[in-house]
């Protein structure tokens, strides 16, 4: 990719996503750079939260390398963050595939992340149990909805950006986070009762 100097930009502001994807498309250096540095947490968070924690740091990296190879075939550039969930997700589950084999031959397996296992250190045991029944709640829903869930309530995506990452339809998003939640619920709900 050819390298051009950056045009003109007022003191103090930095351009939104969809201006920088159109300025990275021009070959404009700082303009992935800001792309990464802005994003780069986000992609963490899902990689971790969603995926093994051993691999965060690869599946960042490759995420960002996906996306900035295939910038041009982004049709939103306002969706770039949603895009990239959807590319790091992607990653995630072709990763998942691969360790329920590897499995198989190891036991010492890092497993997913759980909410517990990110709580601050002074939470309360109230807090450390209630976080437990949702993530045993979370475990038993369909790999969409949870999906949904994570980038909605965890990672903090707008309804737009859970389509995005989810790869499906606004609709169907809305409709993913409702069974979600009320599945979170039910289950919740139930293991307090008891």
């Amino acid at each position: 990719m050819p390298a051009t100097q950056p045009t003109a930009l007022p003191t103090g502001t930095l351009p939104d996503d969809a201006e920088l994807v159109l300025r990275a498309r021009a070959g404009e250096e700082f303009a992935f750079d800001v792309l990464y540095r802005r994003h780069v947490q986000f992609v963490a968070a899902v990689a971790f939260r969603i995926g093994q924690r051993a691999e965060v740091d690869d599946l960042v990296q490759e995420t960002f390398i996906i996306a900035f190879r295939q910038l041009a075939q982004l049709a939103q550039p306002a969706a770039f963050r949603g895009w990239l969930a959807r590319i790091a997700l992607s990653l995630v589950h072709r990763q998942r595939r691969f360790w329920r084999v590897f499995r198989f031959f190891r036991d010492d397996v890092d497993e997913r992340a759980t909410l517990d296992s990110m709580v601050s250190p002074v939470a309360s045991p109230e807090v450390r149990a209630q976080l437990s029944r949702v993530d045993g709640a979370l475990s038993r829903l369909p790999r969409d909805q949870r999906t949904a869930w994570v980038l909605r309530f965890v990672l903090g995506c707008t309804l737009e950006e859970v389509a995005a990452g989810s790869d499906c339809s606004l609709a169907t998003a809305k409709r993913r986070l409702t069974l979600a939640a009320d599945g979170v619920e039910r289950v919740v709900k139930v293991e307090m009762s008891e």
